[in-house]
C-alpha cells in the first residue's frame, strides 16, 4: 500500500488572483505570498509512542494536553530531545528483516497544531500540503481519517475540503518511524523521523489550474526554442463551456516573446474517443533564443491565467523554464548539441543541528559554495530534494540528476523482481518526474540508487521514457549487474559506474557516455588520484567525468558519550547496529567549512588549463558554451621561491572547447627551479564569488631543482643552537596515523568480514608498526655535522626490506619547544597536499599557523610536499627554526599539535588535547593517499618503494 486519498503529484505552482502578482512570486518559495494559501510550518504538538498500535483514539480527537512537547516543523523529532534517537546505517537495516516485517518498537510520532480557515475561502477546494514525512504517515482533520501516504522525500497532497470547518480546525500527523517503505529507503545516511520539509493548506478554485506542464525544447542547430505548455484544468466543478486559459511566454524582465495563446478548456468529456481531459495546449516557436546551461542559465517565464465564461482572470500561476536539449549521441551526453564536462559531486539534505530539515538558506549555501569551487553538477543523492533546490540549480546554472527515493541495499537483489513491489517502484520514479519535470536543470531522471536490476525497474523506466522522451536515464546497477558493454540498457542510457578502477576506466569502450555515479569518496584524509582520474576522462573517448562522494560530512551536533559537544557519528547516540564514521565522508565538514582536499577538486575541475607546449603556452577551454572573456589572466615567475616577475597575459577569444597557443611571457630563466604560474581570476562578481577569485590557476616548471651544496662538518661535540629548542629527540618515522583509507580503526571487523576498505592499517597493526619503534624493522644510519654557526646537518640511509613494502612514510619526526605557532615554506601549499592529491597546490613560498586537525576522526593531515626548505616561526619571541632540504631536492614535512600516536589513539575530534610543543615531520617519501575506504587504494606509484633512501638537511636557527 503506497497510498490512500492522495492527490495525483503535479508540478509545484500557486495560484495567484493576477498575473501581477504570479510573476512576481513565480519561484516554489515565494507560494506564501499568495492569499489562498497558509503556512502551517512552525510549533506543533507533539507525542511520542513506542508504535503504532499503541497509539489511543484521543491523540488525534481530543486537545493535547500539558504532556504534551512542542517541536518544530519542518524537523526531524530525531532531533529535538523528544526521546528518540538518529541512527546511521550504511547497507544493513537497523532491524531485522525480512520484508516487510517491522520490529515491535517502531517510534511514531503524532503532530498536532490548530488552523483557521477563512470565509474567504468558502467555495473552494481545501488542499493540505505535506512536503515530507519520514516514513510513512496518516493524516487526520479534525478527528477524523483522511488519507495515508509514503516516500519520505516527496510531497503528499490531500484534498481536505469535506473535512474542514470555516474558522477553526485541527489538524493531526501519526507518523511512523519504520514501514515496509523503509526497506526501499535504506540508503547511506541517518534514520530519522517526522515532517522535515514544509506544511501548508492551500484554497483552490472550485474550478482552477491543476497542473502546468512545460516542455521547453532547443533547437542547438538553428539556434531557436519550442515551448509547449499544457494546463490543466480541475477542481470540484467540472468545466463547463466558455471556460479558456491564456498562456503567454515572457523574459524575467516581463518582456513578451511570442503573441499570447487562448484555448478553449474542453469540457464534453463524454464524447468517446474525442476527449482527452480537460486541458489547454499551447506551443510557441521562438527564433533566436538564448539557452539554457550551467554556464549560462538563461531563464523564462511561462504565465497561465484561468479565464472563466463571463471573460474574468479567475487565477494566475507562472513557471519558470529554460531552453535546453539533453541527447545521447554515440558515446557522448550532449547538452544544447556539446558534449560537457560533468564535474560533480553528489548532495545528501544535511545539517549539523536540524537533520534532514534544511531551509532554503542552507540549499543556497550549499549551492553557491559548489560553484566557489568549480563544481557544476550535482546529483540528488538518493531522493528527490526539496523542489526549492531545483530552483536554485535553475537560476545559479548546475546540472541535477534528479533521482528517486528508492535504494534496496540489503535487498537489492530480491525486490527488484517481486511484483508485489512493482507500484512503489513505479510510483517512486513516477512522481519524481511529475513534480520536477520543468527544471532546465535536471538533464537525467534517475531511477534510484542500489536496488539491483529486474523487471520492476523496466516498469518504471519504460514509465519514464513514455512520459519524458526528452531527458535520459540513469541507473547504475544496470550495468553493474549485466556489464558495462550491454548490461541494463533498458534502464540506463549512461555507464554509470560506483568507484572503478583507474585501469577499467581507462579500458572502457563502451558506445555509451561513462559518467560516475560516485567517485573518489572522501571520507577523512581522502580524495588521492582524482587528478589521474580526470588524466584519464579527458584522454578516452566517451569519458566524460563524475561526482565525487560526497558532498558534506553527516555529523549531527550533540553531546558525546564522553560528555563532551561535538559532531557525532553512528553508534555515539547508543544505537548497536550502526556503519560508524563511514557517515564522515564529505569535501565539506557539517557545517560547511571546506576539507583541505577541496584545493585539488577545485584544481581538476578548473575551466580553463593551460600547458607549455615547446616555446609556446597552450590554453584549453574546456567550457561547452561560452569564451573565457569573463576570466583576467595573470602570470607569475618564481624562481627559488621568490617571485621575479608577474604581469596581465593578453589572451585572444578562446572559444568553447578549443584551445590556442600564445608566447610564453617571459624569457627562459638560466637559474634552477623556475616555475610559470597563470592564475586565472573573474573579472566581475558572481552569486557566488566577488571579482577578484581566483578559478584557475596552472603552473609549468621551467628549470628543475638542483642539490644544494652540502655544508662541511666542524667537529662533533659542540652543542647546536638548535639542540636547545628542541622539546623532543630527531627519531626515525615509518609510521603515519592511519587514513580512513589506509583502514577503518574504528571498524576493523568491515574490513575483515567484508573485505572492504583499505588494507594498510592491518599490515601496520599485524608486523606491530603501529606500536614499536621504527628502527626495529629497518636498518637506519643517522650522521649529525654541526657547523660553526650551530646548525646541524643530518645525513639518513634507511634500508627498508622487502617485506615492508607498504609503509606510510620514511622520514624523521621532533618536536620544538612551545610557542612556535607560524610556519613559512617553500613548496608545494597553500593547503594540505599529498603525493597523490597536489596538483593543485602550487610550488612557491608559503605562511600559514599551525593547521587544526581538520577531520571528524583523527587521521595524519597536515602535510606539504616537495618542500625545499621550512620554517617554523615563534611570532612571540622571533625565533626562527629551519629546515632545509640538501638531499634529494625536496622532501615532505608537517607540523602540528599531535603526534601520529596522539591522533592513531583518537576516535573523535574531541578526544584529541593539542600540544604545546610542535610536532615536526619530514619525510623523504610518503604513502599516497588513495580513496580505498570505498574504492581504489593507492596507485602504485605512490606507494613507498623498498630498498635503500637517503636523505639530508640542515637545521638552522634564525
Amino acid at each position: 500500500m503506497i497510498e490512500l486519498n492522495r492527490l495525483p503529484m503535479r508540478v509545484p505552482s500557486t495560484a495567484f488572483p493576477t498575473a501581477a502578482e504570479a510573476r512576481k512570486n513565480a519561484q516554489v518559495d515565494n507560494g506564501d505570498a499568495s492569499p489562498w494559501r497558509r503556512s502551517l510550518n512552525g510549533k506543533w504538538n507533539f507525542r511520542l509512542f513506542d508504535n503504532p498500535d499503541s497509539i489511543p483514539a484521543n491523540a488525534v480527537i481530543k486537545p493535547p494536553s500539558k504532556s504534551w512537547t512542542r517541536v518544530t516543523v519542518p524537523g526531524n523529532w530525531t532531533m529535538q530531545d523528544t526521546g528518540d534517537l538518529p541512527q546511521y546505517t550504511n547497507v544493513q537495516m537497523p532491524f531485522d528483516g525480512p520484508p516487510p516485517s517491522l520490529p515491535d518498537k517502531n517510534p511514531t510520532g503524532v503532530y498536532r497544531r490548530p488552523f483557521k480557515v477563512p470565509a474567504s475561502w468558502d467555495g473552494r477546494q481545501i488542499v493540505l500540503h505535506i512536503g515530507g514525512a519520514e516514513s510513512t504517515h496518516i493524516l487526520y482533520i479534525n478527528g477524523r481519517w483522511v488519507g495515508y501516504g509514503t516516500d519520505s522525500r516527496l510531497a503528499s497532497e490531500y484534498d481536505i475540503t469535506d473535512f474542514v470547518e470555516r474558522g477553526d480546525n485541527d489538524i493531526a500527523v501519526v507518523v511512523s518511524k519504520w514501514s515496509a517503505q523503509s526497506y526501499v529507503e535504506d540508503q547511506d545516511q541517518w534514520w530519522m523521523g517526522g515532517l522535515h520539509r514544509e506544511v501548508f493548506i492551500e484554497a483552490r478554485g472550485a474550478t482552477h489550474i491543476d497542473n502546468v506542464i512545460c516542455n521547453a525544447a532547443y533547437n542547438h542547430v538553428e539556434g531557436s526554442g519550442r515551448l509547449d505548455v499544457t494546463a490543466m484544468v480541475g477542481g470540484f466543478t467540472a468545466p463547463t463551456a466558455g471556460w479558456r486559459v491564456k498562456t503567454r511566454i515572457e523574459s524575467l524582465n516581463g518582456k513578451q516573446l511570442a503573441k499570447p495563446v487562448t484555448g478553449k478548456v474542453p469540457h464534453a468529456y463524454y464524447v468517446p474517443m474525442r476527449f482527452f481531459g480537460h486541458k489547454v495546449e499551447a506551443s510557441f516557436s521562438l527564433a533566436d533564443i538564448e539557452p539554457w546551461s550551467a554556464e549560462s542559465p538563461r531563464r523564462y517565464r511561462v504565465i497561465c491565467e484561468l479565464i472563466d465564461p463571463d471573460g474574468q482572470v479567475v487565477e494566475a500561476h507562472a513557471q519558470v523554464v529554460g531552453f535546453r536539449s539533453t541527447v545521447i549521441s554515440g558515446n557522448e551526453l550532449l547538452i544544447n548539441g556539446q558534449p560537457a564536462w560533468i564535474f560533480g559531486v553528489n548532495r545528501h539534505d544535511h545539517h549539523p543541528t536540524r537533520g534532514k530539515a534544511v531551509t532554503l538558506d542552507d540549499m543556497r549555501a550549499d549551492l553557491l559554495a559548489m560553484r566557489r569551487h568549480n563544481i557544476t553538477a550535482v546529483r540528488c543523492s538518493h531522493y528527490p530534494n526539496d523542489p526549492r533546490l531545483l530552483d536554485l540549480c535553475d537560476e545559479i546554472g548546475l546540472y541535477v540528476i534528479d533521482e528517486a527515493n528508492l535504494e534496496a541495499h540489503q535487498y537489492n537483489t530480491s525486490l527488484c523482481n517481486d511484483p508485489a513491489w512493482r507500484t512503489t517502484w513505479v510510483a517512486r520514479a513516477s512522481r519524481m518526474v511529475e513534480r520536477d519535470r520543468n527544471h532546465a536543470s535536471i538533464i537525467m531522471w534517475s531511477l534510484g540508487n542500489e536496488a539491483g536490476y529486474g523487471r520492476n525497474h523496466d516498469a518504471q523506466a519504460g514509465w519514464v521514457r513514455h512520459a519524458d522522451p526528452s531527458r535520459p536515464l540513469h541507473y547504475e546497477p544496470a550495468s553493474f549487474h549485466d556489464g558495462w558493454l550491454d548490461g541494463g540498457r533498458h534502464a540506463s542510457d549512461v555507464v554509470c559506474p560506483m568507484y572503478p578502477t583507474h585501469e577499467d576506466t581507462a579500458a572502457y569502450s563502451g558506445d555509451r557516455p561513462f559518467i560516475m555515479c560516485e567517485y573518489s569518496h572522501a571520507m577523512g584524509n581522502s580524495n588521492g588520484s582524482i587528478a589521474d582520474y580526470w588524466d584519464t576522462i579527458t584522454s578516452t573517448p566517451g569519458l566524460q567525468g563524475g561526482f565525487i562522494w560526497e558532498w558534506k560530512d553527516h555529523g549531527l551536533l550533540a553531546t558525546l558519550p564522553s560528555g563532551k559537544k561535538g559532531y557525532a557519528y553512528g553508534g555515539q547516540f547508543g544505537e548497536l547496529i550502526h556503519d560508524g564514521n563511514f557517515v564522515a565522508d564529505g569535501l565539506m565538514s557539517a557545517d560547511l567549512t571546506p576539507h583541505p582536499a577541496i584545493q585539488e577538486v577545485e584544481w581538476v575541475y578548473r575551466p580553463v588549463t593551460v600547458e607549455k607546449k615547446g616555446t609556446k603556452l597552450s590554453i584549453a577551454n574546456r567550457r561547452s558554451f561560452t569564451d573565457l572573456s569573463d576570466l583576467a589572466a595573470r602570470w607569475q615567475l618564481n624562481i627559488g621561491g621568490l617571485v621575479t616577475a608577474s604581469g596581465t597575459l593578453d589572451v585572444p577569444t578562446v572559444a568553447p572547447h578549443s584551445a590556442i597557443k600564445v608566447a610564453l611571457p617571459c624569457a627562459l630563466p638560466e637559474d634552477p627551479d623556475a616555475h610559470l604560474s597563470i592564475v586565472w581570476t573573474q573579472r566581475t562578481a558572481t552569486a557566488w564569488a566577488p571579482a577578484g577569485k581566483v578559478v584557475a590557476c596552472d603552473q609549468m616548471q621551467l628549470r628543475a631543482p638542483k642539490f644544494a651544496p652540502l655544508p662541511k662538518s666542524t667537529g662533533i661535540g659542540a652543542r647546536s643552537a638548535v639542540s636547545k629548542l628542541l622539546a623532543a629527540p630527531i627519531e626515525l618515522s615509518i609510521f603515519r596515523a592511519p587514513t580512513d583509507n589506509d583502514g577503518y580503526k574504528l571498524m576493523p571487523d568491515m574490513t575483515k568480514q567484508h573485505g572492504i576498505g583499505g588494507k594498510a592499517l592491518t599490515s601496520w597493526q599485524e608486523r606491530g608498526i603501529d606500536s614499536t619503534p621504527a628502527e626495529t624493522f629497518v636498518d637506519h644510519n643517522h650522521r649529525v655535522d654541526v657547523l660553526a654557526d650551530g646548525s646541524e646537518v643530518h645525513h639518513h640511509v634507511v634500508e627498508v626490506p622487502d617485506s615492508l613494502d607498504d609503509l606510510g612514510r620514511v622520514g624523521v619526526s621532533f618536536q620544538l619547544k612551545s610557542g612556535f605557532d607560524q610556519l613559512r615554506w617553500f613548496g608545494r601549499g597553500q593547503l594540505e597536499n599529498y603525493p597523490d592529491r597536489n596538483r593543485g597546490a602550487m610550488v612557491g613560498t608559503w605562511e600559514s599557523g599551525v593547521d587544526p586537525e581538520p577531520y571528524l576522526v583523527p587521521q595524519e593531515f597536515g602535510l606539504r610536499t616537495d618542500c625545499r626548505w621550512f620554517e617554523f616561526i615563534n611570532s612571540s619571541s622571533g625565533a626562527v627554526v629551519r629546515l632545509d632540504v640538501l638531499r634529494p631536492t625536496s622532501m615532505h614535512i608537517s607540523a602540528t599539535r599531535f603526534t601520529a600516536a596522539d591522533l592513531y589513539a583518537a576516535g573523535h575530534e574531541t578526544d584529541l588535547t593539542p600540544r604545546k610543543t610542535l610536532v615536526v615531520h619530514a619525510d623523504v617519501a610518503h604513502r599516497g593517499i588513495g580513496t580505498a575506504s570505498c574504492g581504489p587504494d593507492v596507485l602504485d606509484r605512490y606507494e613507498i618503494p623498498t630498498g635503500r633512501h637517503t636523505f639530508s638537511y640542515r637545521l638552522s636557527v634564525k
